[in-house]
């Protein structure tokens, strides 16, 4: 014989209510299920103003004031070039001298070169040289810049920039690319730190107001 506390627990789980129990459980289940779906499709957005790493665009060029001039000491050190011969930057003396402190590994001086091309085939009648100067080792790289000079068509003559010299055309800036354009006046007309695509015209104007100037 069934006591009342069984009797009572029997009357409690009536078919009715297990039913409308097993209801609110499968509800709560779909409840719960929606919103982690709904969770994982929401994708992390990504700010305008910091793009993702794999398509940030390079920084562009940071427009320096201009120097004073150069050290009479870095304009009159011998600069070995890679066709054995030697320069000085004092040997421009009187035209307009744009030089370039780059490296065959540095991605944003490859993306740079070309525009020096360019520059040093258009303004080469006006009376601009272009100079380009690796920071490598002439000692384990000669070889190495030879060949990417005549993969890139490089028109115009490369040399090795020591320490010393690198230093002193850096003026405090740290990173390459850097070009400078110096005036026949022998002063820093523009100092450019990193390479952008609008850096072409940029050097342009400088060039043209450096030639104007006299």
């Amino acid at each position: 014989m069934n006591s009342p506390d069984t009797s009572q627990k029997q009357a409690f789980w009536t078919p009715t209510r297990i039913a409308l129990l097993g209801s609110a459980l499968l509800l709560t289940v779909a409840i719960i299920s929606a919103f982690y779906s709904k969770t994982e499709q929401i994708q992390p957005e990504i700010s305008d103003t910091q793009p993702a790493p794999e398509t940030a665009p390079m920084p562009a060029p940071r427009n320096n004031p201009p120097a004073p001039g150069i050290s009479n000491e870095v304009m009159r050190t011998s600069i070995k070039l890679i066709n054995g011969k030697s320069r000085k930057l004092s040997d421009y003396s009187g035209k307009v001298l744009v030089v370039d402190l780059w490296a065959t590994w540095c991605g944003p001086c490859r993306q740079e070169i070309p525009h020096l091309v360019e520059v040093a085939e258009e303004y080469k009648s006006k009376g601009v040289e272009v100079l380009g100067l690796t920071t490598e080792d002439p000692e384990t790289d000669a070889q190495l810049v030879k060949e990417f000079s005549e993969r890139f068509k490089i028109n115009y003559p490369i040399g090795w920039a020591d320490m010393s010299m690198a230093e002193g055309l850096m003026n405090g800036r740290n990173g390459i690319p850097q070009t400078i354009i110096i005036g026949r006046d022998g002063k820093v007309k523009k100092h450019f730190v990193g390479f952008s695509p609008a850096m072409g015209a940029q050097m342009r104007a400088v060039l043209d107001e450096a030639l104007a100037s006299g």
